[in-house]
């Protein structure tokens, strides 16, 4: 063995003890409430660094929030008051973050009361489920962070704003045709955007769609109608079979469909593809 790989060796060594210590100085806390009949929980997260999970609570919940973080940088928010819940990891004014990761933030949101969902993600990895939850309104906001958004299931509410704004990060939604939405708001910039509209639906839907210089990929079951107005000249598009009518882009199948799924996108460069699922 060389004296570099015996040197490396010694070193790796050297750093995990230490990795291992500021682990050690983390701190962890746990709050939760039952659900005692609220009519609405209206839900604040905001998240700049590290891991976002959030996912549906047992039945008899409202909510538990699990907050692990380094206290040498952030200070932990759980706040409730009269159906308003705020949750995330604040940084201390003034003080240096020694460590290039805020922490770690749980969410469980229980299955009976309808829920405003207000997501703020900075650079996280972010996962978000939300299917068999009853979601009236959501809006998300990313930075340069890789978020990924479901609806596994079925909402039982009617959900009157689905707005997303994604900066210079992946963004992925799944099953919204689940989300029984009757508008999609998305405002993309550098990232890769993949909405996957597979599902259950309930009604129509419109999905007005913004994009910078990202990539767009839209994946749609067969037997939804589509109908695709596109401005920008400068993005391309792949069409996948919609024939050119009017003012737009139309699947063969859009006067006789049961549901329909319009897309309105203006794109500056980049790529929009769509595929049929």
């Amino acid at each position: 063995m060389s004296r570099r790989t015996i040197s490396l060796a010694s070193l790796a060594l050297l750093l995990v003890p230490a990795s291992l210590a500021a682990q050690e100085d983390w701190r962890s806390v746990s709050t939760s409430r039952s659900y005692q009949g609220e009519e609405e929980l209206r839900v604040d997260v905001r998240f700049g660094a590290g891991r976002l999970d959030i996912k549906p609570g047992p039945a008899g919940s409202l909510y538990k929030a699990t907050l692990h973080y380094d206290p040498r940088g952030f200070r932990p928010v759980t706040e409730y008051h009269e159906g308003r819940l705020r949750v995330g990891l604040e940084t201390e004014r003034g003080t240096r973050v020694r460590t290039n990761k805020a922490g770690e933030v749980a969410l469980a949101l229980g299955p009976e009361v309808p829920i405003t969902l207000d997501l703020e993600i900075g650079a996280a990895e972010a996962d978000v489920e939300l299917g068999g939850l009853r979601i009236r309104r959501v809006e998300v906001s990313t930075g340069a962070s890789q978020t990924s958004l479901r609806f596994s299931r079925p909402n039982p509410e009617p959900l009157s704003v689905l707005q997303i704004e994604v900066g210079a990060a992946a963004f992925r939604a799944e099953g919204l045709g689940n989300a029984n939405a009757e508008r999609l708001s998305v405002d993309g910039g550098l990232g890769e955007v993949i909405l996957d509209f597979s599902g259950e639906w309930q009604r129509d839907m419109t999905a007005d769609i913004d994009m910078g210089l990202g990539a767009l990929k839209l994946r749609v079951p067969e037997g939804i109608g589509v109908h695709v107005v596109k401005d920008g000249l400068l993005a391309t598009f792949d069409s996948q079979g919609l024939i050119k009518r009017g003012d737009g882009y139309y699947s063969p199948d859009w006067d006789r469909a049961s549901r329909r799924l319009t897309i309105r996108v203006d794109a500056a460069l980049g790529s929009i593809d769509l595929q049929w699922v």
